[in-house]
């Protein structure tokens, strides 16, 4: 006789849901070559950006190199889309309660 949890010799390759295992793919995915595209192109951009300019800031003046220019303001831009996106305290707060509310 059978227990509802034990596994016999025909449900070994199946979980204790019923369901066969996940397939485990090998190879490289479309992500992976997407990446690996994407850091070429970036290491392309940085040598071809190499060259030094002159940046003037509110208060000063000096050289950098191009891509640091363009890396920088990346950064900032990423920065300030971040805080200018997050909601605040309370619409945390408010979102937690609406959360609580829904699940009971």
């Amino acid at each position: 006789m059978r227990r509802g949890d034990d596994l016999g010799p025909e449900d070994l390759d199946r979980n204790p849901e019923g369901r066969p295992p996940p397939i485990q793919r090998a190879g490289v995915t479309p992500r992976q070559v997407l990446i690996a595209v994407l850091a070429i192109v970036l290491v392309a951009f940085a040598i071809a950006n190499f060259r030094r300019v002159q940046v003037s800031f509110l208060l000063f003046t000096t050289e950098a190199r191009v891509v640091t220019v363009i890396a920088v303001a990346g950064a900032l831009g990423f920065v300030i889309g971040y805080f200018v996106g997050r909601p605040t305290r309370e619409q945390r707060k408010a979102l937690r309660r609406r959360d609580r509310e829904t699940e009971d």
